[in-house]
């Protein structure tokens, strides 16, 4: 296992974590968080995705570090594989919205971290 890519992607998770919960929710989903005139369903819903993916990219996190430090194959290669499966998910939702996909933050960080994830297993 190459440990110099698994804690590239484990301290990219983190950061990314870190990022989300602090600068991104008052910068990019405050707004829409904090929008009264948006129909109630449509907004608890958005808000509970926004706090679902902190959740995700914790665990991701969690899953990475650990990986790390038991030099665990199979966690490694789970959650590279969810991050790829993001990054993808990702370019879709950009490509959909007529976006350049690695203008859309979600699929350059995912890739990043599948990436990183999965070189640490060759």
């Amino acid at each position: 296992m190459q440990l110099i890519f698994l804690g590239l992607a484990t301290a990219i998770t983190a950061l990314a974590l870190v990022t989300h919960i602090t600068i991104g929710t008052a910068q990019n989903a405050g707004p829409i968080l904090n929008d009264d005139a948006l129909p109630e369903d449509p907004r608890r819903t958005l808000i509970f995705s926004w706090r679902a993916n902190s959740v995700l990219m914790f665990f991701m996190t969690i899953g990475l570090g650990t990986g790390f430090f038991l030099e665990d194959t199979l966690l490694v290669g789970f959650n590279a594989f969810m991050a790829a499966g993001l990054a993808i998910l990702a370019a879709f939702v950009a490509l959909q919205q007529r976006i350049n996909p690695f203008k859309f933050p979600p699929m350059p960080l995912f890739a990043c971290i599948a990436i990183f994830g999965l070189l640490s297993l060759v």
